[in-house]
């Protein structure tokens, strides 16, 4: 199977973060120059030392660079800027997230605009902006990180939900425009996944929330961050050579279709 990525400089939004960390780990390992994306720095620099102490000098792969992608004009800028200083970006994982949680008739509308900007718009800019240099270098893997959220339908979560259903179909519609200039583009649909984020919104009920999980997979077990990294590495290298415009869902058998 060929899953080496030496060579391939890979740019991974929120990736100070949860599931963002485990993407970085892991794309390094295969070979890859790995752009850690997050508007953090503190939080990022707490993660570099954690991949340090993991990967040793592998972790060399890795570089940070902060960006707020609520504003998506210095998004763009700083998309330029990588490719600039690159010469290309090969990946790009649109990572990156908020999750406000309460009842829509409570939801603000910047609150909304805001969820809508960092986790679907900053997708479009960034892919923008990179496109042209996959093109000019004949190939290209987009991986958007979407949620099983939109498969399923959850309330009090209207602003993210609406978020992760506009990036299936950017995912479905840039794999259709860009598949002729051998671009892949597929999305990945976590689960529930133990992360800061989930600790954060469901700090009130935490335990009922994990077991509400339990009772609804069919794996009875949680579905940790390293495997939705291991799903994104598959979409990023020839042994998914086949694939694109697919939504690939991983979240332990909860929702089949």
């Amino acid at each position: 199977m060929q899953t080496d990525m030496t060579g391939k400089v890979a740019l991974v939004t929120g990736g100070a973060g949860g599931i963002g960390e485990f993407i970085c780990e892991c794309l390094a390992k295969v070979g890859s120059t790995v752009v850690m994306l997050d508007v953090d720095g503190n939080k990022a620099e707490q993660t570099l030392g954690r991949l340090r102490e993991r990967l040793g000098e592998v972790a060399q792969r890795i570089e940070f660079s902060l960006g707020d992608l609520n504003d998506l004009q210095a998004t763009d800028q700083l998309a330029q800027d990588l490719v600039k200083r690159h010469g290309t970006i090969d990946v790009l994982i649109n990572n990156a997230c908020i999750n406000p949680l309460g009842p829509l008739d409570e939801a603000g509308i910047e609150e909304f605009e805001r969820t809508q900007r960092i986790n679907s718009h900053s997708g479009f800019v960034l892919a923008r902006a990179i496109v042209p240099s996959m093109k000019k270098k004949g190939a290209g893997w987009i991986v958007n990180i979407a949620s099983i959220t939109f498969n399923g339908g959850w309330g009090d979560f209207v602003p993210y939900v609406h978020s992760k259903g506009a990036i299936v179909g950017m995912t479905r519609s840039m794999a259709r425009e860009l598949g002729p200039f051998n671009i892949r583009v597929n999305s990945v649909s976590p689960g529930a996944i133990p992360t800061e984020l989930e600790r954060q919104v469901w700090a009130h009920k935490l335990e009922e929330y994990t077991q509400f999980i339990l009772n609804h997979q069919s794996l009875k077990r949680r579905i940790e961050p390293q495997e939705i990294a291991q799903t994104v590495h598959y979409l990023c290298c020839e042994a998914s050579s086949g694939i694109t415009g697919q939504n690939l869902s991983v979240d332990g058998g909860w929702w089949m279709h």
